[in-house]
């Protein structure tokens, strides 16, 4: 019953939101290039791929959350190159200790948050040395124009 009174809502997105999510800097077949030559199992391949094609429909609009998801990843990485590296390398490291007998789970509760927490501090700080940081957060924020009004 409650999924009735859902559908026979009104529902509509601002056509700013409409325009902000299915507007994405790459296409379809770019995003899934760079997800064929991520050095990942063929199942986050997979995965990555069925993201990709994650949509969901707003009133009479369909919207590709999917792809405007792993876009938005894939620029915060350009834009943030260590950050990125320095997060990968921390959930990477919780990964492999999770894989020791006995204690590697424990470890990996506690050290994993850690680790990712510590990997976002270095990766950040290596960002914010960096002389084109201002051109580079006022280029991501751009992005981000069309909503804000």
């Amino acid at each position: 019953m409650a999924q009735n009174e859902v559908s026979d809502a009104n529902v509509m997105a601002s056509p700013e939101v409409v325009t902000f999510i299915n507007t994405t800097e790459r296409s379809d077949a770019q995003i899934l290039r760079q997800i064929e030559s991520l050095s990942v199992s063929a199942d986050a391949k997979a995965l990555l791929a069925d993201l990709l094609k994650l949509a969901t429909r707003v009133g009479q609009t369909v919207l590709r959350v999917g792809r405007k998801i792993i876009d938005f990843v894939l620029s915060l990485l350009r834009a943030f190159p260590h950050l990125g590296f320095a997060a990968l390398v921390a959930l990477v490291a919780t990964a492999l200790i999770s894989l020791v007998p006995f204690i590697g789970l424990a470890f990996a509760s506690v050290l994993g948050p850690l680790a990712l927490a510590l990997g976002i501090v270095v990766g950040g700080a290596l960002d914010f040395q960096s002389p084109d940081l201002e051109t580079r957060v006022r280029d991501f924020v751009t992005e981000f124009s069309g909503l804000a009004s």
